[in-house]
């Protein structure tokens, strides 16, 4: 297939080897929107890019959209190079890269621009600015599920053990504040500090990189006394399930989205998504390729009304991944994350019997 061709219709898809590397792709018109984002096809965000790129690859293809993929391999640079030509170029709609560092990166040289930035895969609390149409819930409130179940559970102490970077300091400053305001002993570390003398009776949240976390839960596994709860935001992805088989069962973690079959305003709904997903890919959709698709929905509706940004930002709306709405400062506030336990090797709502259909509510 063609390389390099600043004309040509790019799809997430291929190997990916390389840094940049592009694959072509054939569309039903001649005059498609144009839109364009990049995505780690290597590199650390590898595994959740190349989810984000197949949610988007559906959307695209749905809507004859023109999409350019670029593999940032997480680099900033890497990014800020291709959004910055693409600003240049004039594309229609740009879809924000994943993983908040690179969105923070990106951000200010596209609104800066004057230009929106559908952001679905950043969501540290800190990265909110005019211009930057969020549409995940905040990091500090990845664990407020797991701290209420905590609660229910009667557990008196929490340790929250996090990876380098702000958006890990957010998820677990967000669960130390919330076990804290319920009068649990709340208390962070960092994840290389995790002890079983130190998580003996406690709940135990971890949030770092998904290597990071399946190898902590791994190991928690072989100590002779076990927290008394276990938390993951690696837990919310099904790969996890698929790494430790048995050594899942009972994690709790959070999903930005679980898929139901009422129909958004915008979009098609998550169990449609769902499906197209399953056919496309043979796999089952994480939260990472629904939020990835949402954002392109969104975009694109958006574009094809004309909305202005301001217009935008009071926008109150429904897509495949929840309700949208954005404050004054233009953080998300009308989505919130669900809470998710591993349960016979599959992710099961917390508040949903396991006997219930499969993956929809």
């Amino acid at each position: 297939m063609p390389r390099g061709r600043q004309n040509a219709t790019y799809f997430h898809g291929g190997t990916g080897r390389s840094r940049g590397r592009r694959t072509a792709l054939a569309m039903r018109t001649s005059t498609p929107t144009a839109a364009a984002v990049t995505i780690s096809r290597t590199g650390p965000f590898a595994r959740q890019g190349m989810e984000a790129g197949a949610g988007l690859e559906i959307w695209a293809e749905e809507n004859d959209v023109r999409l350019t993929v670029v593999d940032d391999g997480g680099s900033r640079s890497a990014a800020l190079r291709a959004y910055a030509a693409w600003l240049d170029q004039g594309v229609d709609l740009l879809v924000g890269p994943y993983a908040s560092g690179l969105v923070r990166a990106v951000a200010p040289l596209v609104c800066g621009a004057g230009r929106l930035l559908y952001n679905h895969g950043g969501s540290t609390d800190d990265l909110a600015q005019p211009g930057l149409v969020s549409l995940p819930a905040p990091a500090s409130t990845y664990f407020e599920g797991v701290v209420q179940e905590a609660m229910a559970r009667q557990v008196k102490r929490l340790l929250v053990a996090r990876g380098p970077g702000r958006f890990a300091r957010a998820v677990a400053a967000g669960a130390v504040v919330r076990g804290s305001q319920r009068g649990i002993d709340a208390q962070m570390i960092m994840v290389d500090s995790v002890t079983a003398a130190g998580a003996a009776g406690a709940a135990l949240l971890v949030v770092g990189r998904f290597d990071e976390d399946v190898a902590v839960i791994r190991r928690v596994r072989g100590w002779p006394r076990a927290p008394a709860l276990l938390g993951a935001v690696a837990a919310g992805l099904p790969a996890f399930g698929e790494q430790l088989g048995p050594a899942a069962e009972d994690v709790l973690g959070p999903v930005q989205w679980w898929p139901s079959r009422q129909r958004p305003e915008v979009g098609p709904s998550g169990a449609d998504f769902a499906g197209r997903y399953r056919r496309q890919t043979g796999r089952e959709p994480s939260y990472v390729a629904a939020q990835a698709a949402a954002a392109g929905y969104l975009a694109h509706t958006a574009h094809h009304r004309g909305l202005a940004a301001e217009t935008v930002r009071r926008w109150r709306t429904s897509t495949l991944l929840g309700d949208f709405a954005l404050d004054d400062g233009w953080h998300q506030v009308g989505h919130r994350v669900r809470t998710i336990r591993w349960q016979h090797g599959r992710m099961v709502p917390v508040g949903q019997a396991p006997a219930g259909a499969p993956g929809l509510d």
